[in-house]
């Protein structure tokens, strides 16, 4: 990794972790308090409080980059960025973050315990990893709530930090490798890539059974009652019929950043999955997989990738708050140059709000036969960085 990539990895490090530490110190009362000033209107303090802290420490740390983030949309917004792959030096650097994703999940969670109770002390309890997978989805590795920061230089992902507060691990995915860390009791403040490095397990992304019925087991978003266009979206792309979507899909109310860990040495290999899908979800869901694709490596060969990334589009999207859903690829924030993709970052930053960017991805084992040949049949873009 470049010494800038490096530092900028240090520094969403240190912003997530302290984001982390004072959610942590704060009380369930706190934490479930609406916060009217700010935000959106149905604003917690446990979306807010992280939010704000780590936009305060990214700016800290670089005033000129920008960060889109859930709550607000954006920080350090200019509207003079245009896409020029011959000048990546006129690239912005963009971190994007989910303060709190499944924040649903943790509301309803926190709620049973008293309001007076402190958040870390509800963490630390040993059964708490045990009671969420029993509500909220198994392994609680992958399903917890978390907080993640990525961040995109000169057009490319460069890496991605996501905190599990459930299980306390962080994940991070960058050029020195992908690792999972059990967070300290102590002394988190000196936590930075090569502490992770040293400390952390590495995660692996094996390849799929060829049984295909593990090619097709998938896990994707499909929306909650009454939330039309999730189901519709994914029905419209061609992949399954409704039928097969009911006897493939692993789980459907997934959290966004952690999904593509689906795919990873932390899903049990008893129920291997075949593919995660970004269902038309904004793109604070999916940006964090992004790292994963580019840096995981074949277990068989590591001069190969291990996972592949195909863009969905279709003839006539679904659209969310007016934003297409699956993105064509005049349209896309993918734009090719000499046979690289780059995000163009100008067209993120051209809309009021960048965090309501929407697309439909799909990431696979690079073994998955059939999910790359029918991504193929139906011309979708395989992205590579």
């Amino acid at each position: 990794m470049q010494g800038v990539e490096v530092s900028h990895l240090n520094a969403a490090i240190s912003a997530v972790l302290l984001a982390y530490r004072d959610f942590t110190n704060s009380t369930v009362e706190d934490a479930l308090r609406k916060v009217a000033t700010y935000g959106k209107k149905d604003t917690l303090g446990m979306d807010a409080g992280p939010e704000i802290t780590i936009c305060e420490e990214l700016a800290r740390y670089d005033s000129g980059a920008v960060v889109i983030t859930e709550e607000i949309g954006s920080k350090g917004l200019m509207f003079s960025d245009t896409f020029r792959p011959n000048e990546p030096h006129t690239f912005r650097t963009v971190f994007i973050c989910d303060p709190t994703d499944r924040s649903n999940q943790l509301k309803a969670f926190l709620a049973k315990f008293p309001k007076e109770m402190r958040i870390g002390d509800i963490f630390a309890d040993p059964e708490t990893k045990c009671k969420w997978e029993s509500e909220f989805g198994a392994p609680a590795s992958i399903a917890g709530a978390t907080s993640a920061i990525s961040c995109i230089r000169r057009g490319v992902p460069i890496f991605a930090v996501i905190v599990n507060y459930i299980t306390q691990e962080m994940m991070v995915s960058c050029a020195a490798g992908n690792r999972i860390l059990k967070l300290p009791d102590e002394h988190q403040d000196l936590i930075d890539l090569a502490y992770v490095r040293t400390n952390g397990e590495p995660i692996s992304f094996p390849g799929i059974d060829w049984d295909t019925k593990s090619m097709r087991r998938f896990v994707s978003f499909m929306g909650d009652t009454g939330k039309l266009g999730y189901r519709e979206n994914f029905l419209d792309s061609g992949l399954m019929n409704e039928a097969q979507m009911k006897e493939f899909i692993h789980y459907e109310k997934p959290g966004g950043p952690s999904r593509v860990l689906y795919l990873s040495s932390l899903q049990p290999c008893s129920t291997p999955v075949g593919f995660v899908l970004a269902n038309g979800e904004k793109i604070g869901e999916w940006i964090h997989w992004l790292p994963f694709v580019q840096f995981a490596r074949s277990q068989d060969d590591d001069s190969q990738p291990a996972l592949v990334l195909y863009e969905v589009f279709q003839d006539r999207p679904w659209t969310k708050e007016g934003v297409l859903m699956s993105t064509p690829p005049n349209y896309s924030i993918f734009r090719e140059h000499d046979g690289k993709f780059f995000i163009d970052t100008s067209r993120l930053l051209q809309m009021p709000n960048p965090s309501k960017f929407r697309s439909t991805i799909i990431i696979a084992p690079c073994d998955n036969r059939w999910a790359m040949r029918l991504s193929s049949q139906f011309g979708y873009r395989p992205i590579k960085f």
